[in-house]
């Protein structure tokens, strides 16, 4: 999960076509008696139309998006087209919405909501608490844990409760844990609270009595990859349960690179999958030119390798048991609007759509691998 200022991204990068051929075989009946006749044995070349994404997928296929880029009609349509949910990239964030202790800014999230609703798309709410987006009036009133928990119930109550029945997840609480495990070093709730773990429990119980419907998700970066945080992010949950606290599913970001090792991916995966909850692959991009070289060229050859780790991941979610596929979430649509733009280089090309809307050989490696 990604702000939109730079800083806050530098600080937070660590680490499908499968060609359908429905052959049609239509017998005919005649106008005599009922009397069916053979097919016609001359071939059908008419062309036959792919899936799209959300039309092949069995679970929800996302994309984080901007409402600003919604005014573009090549962005408008290549989402509506391919995807069933959205994230907001920075709309729904604390520091867009919560303006003073009783004022609410419903501009930007409102919008982005009405057109899901518009479009029969579902949201997926991104994000509740997360050290880096408190507002800094908040920041700056230094409350004490009573009267800060006490706000924080106040805002999780009273925006989940504007978009009850609208907005059917949520990540409640976002990048907790530091690599390796442990807390991560933040100067917002880690030294106002004693048992950290106890608030973001209540935290998801607020949301859950706000709306009892919507299922609610810890988020985070390297999941898979960390055995260290992976761990700690596995405890919590079992404290969770030991204790009551409402939690329904694990997101893990999958902002990786063409070569992360896919052995070790797997490997965490199936590890935070142990955890019986839903699981979300819910900020997905895959970096390519690595050393940032200003000569790159992304050719076939690296085009096919990005295909390739798309289609591994695809495939590795799909071997989940049913229950616990949520969705696929893409960080973005086009390569045109890539947070690691700004981070990263302008020229790693990390998303299935290229800058003018085509689709990438990664589309196609998504599409494939999905059963």
């Amino acid at each position: 999960m990604k702000n939109f200022n730079k800083q806050s991204l530098q600080m937070h990068f660590a680490t499908i076509i499968i060609t359908i051929s429905l052959a049609f075989m239509g017998s005919c009946t005649n106008d005599d008696g009922g009397k069916t006749t053979p097919p016609d044995s001359t071939p059908d070349n008419t062309p036959t139309e792919e899936l799209t994404l959300k039309e092949k997928a069995k679970f929800n296929i996302g994309a984080a998006i901007r409402t600003a880029y919604l005014q573009e009609e090549d962005y408008k349509n290549t989402l509506l087209e391919n995807f069933s949910q959205i994230t907001a990239e920075y709309e729904m964030k604390m520091e867009v919405i919560w303006e003073s202790p009783t004022s609410f800014n419903w501009e930007k999230s409102d919008e982005l909501v009405n057109f899901a609703q518009e479009n029969n798309l579902d949201v997926h709410g991104h994000t509740l608490i997360w050290y880096r987006s408190f507002p800094e009036w908040f920041k700056q009133a230094n409350y004490d844990s009573t009267a800060f928990e006490n706000h924080i119930k106040n805002y999780i109550t009273t925006v989940v409760t504007r978009y009850k029945d609208k907005v059917k997840s949520w990540d409640v609480v976002n990048e907790v844990f530091a690599d390796q495990g442990g807390y991560r070093e933040e100067e917002i709730i880690l030294p106002v609270f004693n048992d950290p773990i106890a608030f973001y429990g209540r935290c998801f119980q607020y949301a859950k009595e706000a709306d009892p419907d919507a299922l609610l998700f810890y988020n985070d970066y390297s999941v898979v990859l960390d055995g260290g945080k992976r761990n700690a992010i596995k405890d919590m949950v079992n404290r969770f349960q030991a204790e009551n606290y409402p939690i329904d599913g694990l997101g893990d970001q999958f902002h990786y690179r063409e070569k992360t090792p896919k052995p070790t991916m797997k490997e965490g995966f199936e590890d935070m999958a142990s955890t019986g909850l839903l699981v979300h692959i819910s900020e997905m991009d895959i970096i390519m030119n690595l050393d940032k070289s200003p000569n790159y060229d992304f050719n076939e050859v690296e085009a096919e390798k990005q295909k390739q780790t798309y289609k591994y991941i695809v495939e590795m979610y799909e071997d989940l048991p049913a229950n616990q596929k949520f969705a696929i979430s893409l960080w973005g649509i086009t390569d045109k609007y890539t947070w690691l733009s700004d981070y990263w280089s302008e020229n790693i090309h990390p998303l299935l759509f290229d800058a003018n809307y085509k689709k990438k050989p990664a589309y196609e490696g998504f599409l494939e691998g999905l059963n």
